[in-house]
C-alpha cells in the first residue's frame, strides 16, 4: 500500500515538472524535486522489506528493472538540473522516463499483491494510478515552488499558474474516474462490492471527502491565488491541500488492497 502510494508520488513529480518550461523555473527547485523523487524511490523500493511483510514484491524482476530504472532516472535529472534552461528537451525526456519508470512500479505492487484477476480491474488499476501520480506530482510540485518564490524573486508567476492548472485538471480527472469506476464495479456484480464498502465508512469518507471534495476545494482556491499573484498565499493553502491529498491517496491505495479494486 505504501510502497505504491511512494511510487506515485516519485512518478508524478517527474512527470509534472517535465511539463513545465526548464527556462523559468529556478533550477535549484529542479534539483530539489530530481532529490525528492530519488528519496522517495529507494524509500518505495525499500518499504515492503521493512513494514508491509512482502518480501517478494522488491524481488520481482519487472519491479527491480523499473524501479532501477526511476532511480537512475531522479538521479539524472538532479545531476542535469543546472543546465536544464540549455537542454530542455533532455530534462523533458528524462522526467518522462522516471515517471513512466515510476508509474509501472506503482502499477505492478498493487497487482502482484491482489493476484491474478480479469483484465479490466488490471486496467482500471493502471489508470487509476496514472491519475493518482498527476494528482500526487502537480499538488507537490506546485507546493514546493510556492516556497521556491521567496528565494528566486525574478522567477514569474508562469510555472506556478501551469502547475495549478495541472492540479485542477487533475482532481477533475479523479473525480470522473471514480465516477467510472463505480459504474464499472455495480455492472460487474457491484452489489457485493456496495456491500464491503459499506464496511470499510470512514476510510471512503477520507479517500472520497478529503482526496477528492477537499482538494478540489484548495485547488480552486489556488487557482484564484495565482491569478491575483498571491504566491504566499497559494503557498498556504497548499499546505493544506497538500495533506487532504496525501491522506486521500493512501486511503484510495488501502481500498485497492482490501477489495481489490481502484476507485
Amino acid at each position: 500500500m505504501v510502497s505504491a502510494f511512494l511510487y506515485s508520488l516519485a512518478a508524478g513529480v517527474l512527470g509534472v515538472v517535465a511539463t513545465g518550461k526548464p527556462g523559468e523555473i529556478a533550477w535549484k527547485f529542479l534539483r530539489l524535486v530530481g532529490l525528492l523523487a530519488l528519496v522517495t524511490a529507494c524509500a518505495a523500493y525499500v518499504w515492503p522489506q521493512v513494514a508491509e511483510g512482502v518480501p517478494n514484491t522488491p524481488h520481482n524482476p519487472w519491479s527491480v528493472s523499473v524501479s532501477v530504472a526511476l532511480v537512475v532516472a531522479a538521479i539524472a535529472l538532479t545531476l542535469i538540473a543546472p543546465l536544464a534552461e540549455r537542454v530542455p528537451g533532455l530534462f523533458r525526456a528524462v522526467g518522462l522516463i522516471g515517471a513512466s519508470s515510476g508509474l509501472a512500479a506503482a502499477c505492478l505492487v498493487p497487482v502482484m499483491q491482489a493476484g491474478s484477476g480479469p483484465p479490466l480491474r488490471t486496467i482500471v488499476m493502471a489508470v487509476s494510478q496514472m491519475l493518482g501520480a498527476m494528482l500526487l506530482g502537480s499538488i507537490t510540485v506546485a507546493w514546493l515552488l510556492g516556497h521556491a518564490y521567496l528565494t528566486a524573486a525574478k522567477m514569474t508567476i508562469s510555472p506556478l499558474r501551469h502547475f495549478s492548472r495541472m492540479l485542477v485538471w487533475a482532481v477533475a480527472l479523479r473525480v470522473a474516474f471514480l465516477l467510472l469506476s463505480l459504474m464499472l464495479a455495480w455492472s460487474l456484480g457491484g452489489a457485493d462490492l456496495a456491500g464491503r464498502l459499506g464496511d470499510a465508512w470512514l476510510i471512503l469518507s477520507l479517500r472520497v471527502g478529503l482526496g477528492l471534495v477537499g482538494v478540489g476545494v484548495f485547488a480552486y482556491m489556488v487557482s484564484d491565488c495565482v491569478n491575483l499573484r498571491a504566491t504566499q498565499s497559494a503557498t498556504g493553502i497548499l499546505y493544506f491541500g497538500l495533506l487532504f491529498a496525501y491522506i486521500g491517496e493512501l486511503a484510495h491505495q488501502y481500498l485497492i488492497v482490501q477489495y481489490g479494486w481502484a476507485m
